[in-house]
């Protein structure tokens, strides 16, 4: 995938904004040990891109100034209000140097232990993975189409591609089939705790009722 990207020659607050005004998102494009280039971008060409990708795990070519950089998008900043985008990050990639990217996992199947009134409990939905540019996966496979309940997924159970490396321990749940009975209990547990059930509030004794305490046995063998 190819995208044309422009040098930005506008830096500070208020250069920026009137780009975005203008339908350019103002970026950068850096790499280890490389110097950075400040970039802008079509929002329209951006937001075609992004909407195209299945995930961020995907090399992209960067047209600028007539070189072709491959790169991975490593981070679009947005607006928390309106959502709208603020910046993006691209990482100069090279061929012979490996990188540390997020893949989804793609579940495939329906779990058996779900018609048995199972609950999915799913707890990753992506693993970083770390392999040369060429050996990145689009996304990788978990069958679940076995599990019964009570049942697990752990990444040493997993099925990864060759020459990829998982960041996560292999111990790791990815996903696993709870039973409705275990959920229920927690549910109760927690909203006993919430409401207070079962509880009993401490006595509180006053230094002044503790003293008269102390005192009486005293009191009792001077009579």
């Amino acid at each position: 995938m190819k995208l044309v990207v422009k040098e930005r020659k506008a830096i500070g607050t208020n250069k920026v904004k009137h780009l975005r005004r203008k339908e350019w998102i103002p970026a950068v494009i850096y790499g280890h040990g490389e110097k950075s280039y400040h970039i802008k971008v079509k929002k329209e060409d951006f937001l075609d891109l992004i909407h195209s990708l299945h995930s961020e795990a995907v090399l992209i070519t960067l047209d600028y100034e007539g070189k072709e950089l491959p790169v991975l998008i490593k981070e679009v900043i947005r607006d928390p209000l309106t959502e709208g985008l603020i910046h993006v990050d691209f990482q100069h990639i090279h061929e012979d140097e490996e990188v540390a990217v997020h893949v989804l996992l793609e579940f495939k199947g329906e779990a058996k232990g779900i018609e048995e009134g199972g609950v999915l409990d799913i707890e990753h939905r992506y693993l970083t993975v770390r392999c040369l540019p060429k050996d990145i996966p689009e996304e990788i496979i978990v069958d679940i189409s076995d599990l019964e309940i009570g049942d697990s997924i752990h990444i040493r159970d997993l099925e990864l591609p060759e020459h990829v490396e998982i960041e996560e321990g292999l111990s790791t749940t990815i996903v696993n089939v709870l039973s409705p009975r275990k959920i229920v209990e927690v549910e109760a547990v927690e909203e006993g705790l919430l409401v207070g059930e079962e509880m009993e509030e401490p006595e509180i004794v006053s230094e002044e009722e503790k003293t008269e305490e102390e005192e009486k046995p005293k009191e009792e063998s001077g009579k």
